[in-house]
């Protein structure tokens, strides 16, 4: 169900005809002055199929890509070495545990007003899918028109981690199912059918920031904003009421996780 919905999305579908479109030199843009006979796959194709085919194989190349980053991911537990296990696994169950202890007082600090609600949801819309989506799509259109492939690379790689976030934000909702603060009697139980575990704002905001970030070439005004709105965007979801703090924590780092591995990882 969660990878039906995931692969069903319109949104997602229109994200990878944009990568499709920008991520290699449309037909008209290719210089005609010069004659050629494009080859793929050492078939002779007419100009018009040659870009079809060019087009095809970036978008197999992004899924591919895709699918290796999910089995590196789900497989990195395994794959962890003692540094990683005493600075980042265990304090991280550490923090999710204690924070989990006190969610319920925690979601219920702030007086969540219908105000205070209202303005913060609206606030966390920018860490939505269809906004990311927006987020990631300016660089790698604007790279290509004013020729600047490092802008380019930094739309694929947010673009990339923004698609990796969804698919493992929407399997840990779906294996844990914890309810909302504002759902059921305000506990966070889990395997209730709820979406609060982990925060997905959250997660795709950290994701494509550190995407954007970590690529090489980034400008510094543009990390720090993207920093900026992540954790604004975190924030909101707890003042929103609509996540706990462990929810966001894990969210976080989660999203950050995968955004530096897809920033990183040789190409």
């Amino acid at each position: 169900m969660v990878m039906r919905r995931f692969v069903c999305s319109p949104l997602l579908s229109g994200m990878l005809l944009l990568y499709v479109l920008f991520a290699s030199p449309p037909a008209w843009c290719q210089d005609s002055s010069i004659p050629e006979t494009p080859k793929v796959n050492d078939i002779h194709l007419v100009p018009d199929d040659a870009a079809t085919a060019k087009r095809h194989s970036v978008a197999g190349e992004f899924l591919r890509d895709i699918w290796k980053d999910e089995k590196a991911i789900w497989t990195s537990p395994a794959r962890m070495n003692r540094r990683q296990l005493f600075t980042l696994a265990l304090p991280l169950a550490a923090g999710t545990a204690g924070l989990m202890a006190t969610d319920y007082k925690t979601a219920n600090y702030l007086p969540n007003t219908p105000d205070q609600v209202k303005w913060s949801r609206r606030f966390a819309e920018f860490g939505a899918v269809y906004t990311l989506g927006f987020v990631t799509g300016g660089p790698l259109v604007g790279g290509k028109v004013i020729h600047k492939p490092h802008f380019t690379q930094i739309g694929r790689n947010s673009l990339e981690a923004l698609a990796n976030a969804v698919i493992v934000n929407y399997a840990i909702k779906g294996a844990t199912g914890r309810e909302r603060p504002d759902e059921g009697d305000g506990h966070g139980r889990f395997w209730k059918g709820g979406q609060s575990f982990p925060s997905g704002h959250t997660m795709n905001s950290w994701a494509v920031a550190m995407a954007i970030a970590r690529t090489p070439k980034c400008p510094k005004w543009f990390a720090l904003v993207s920093y900026g709105m992540a954790t604004a965007i975190s924030a909101s979801r707890w003042s929103a009421h609509k996540h706990f703090p462990s929810d966001i924590l894990v969210g976080g780092v989660f999203g950050g996780l995968i955004g530096n591995y897809v920033a990183t990882r040789p190409r």
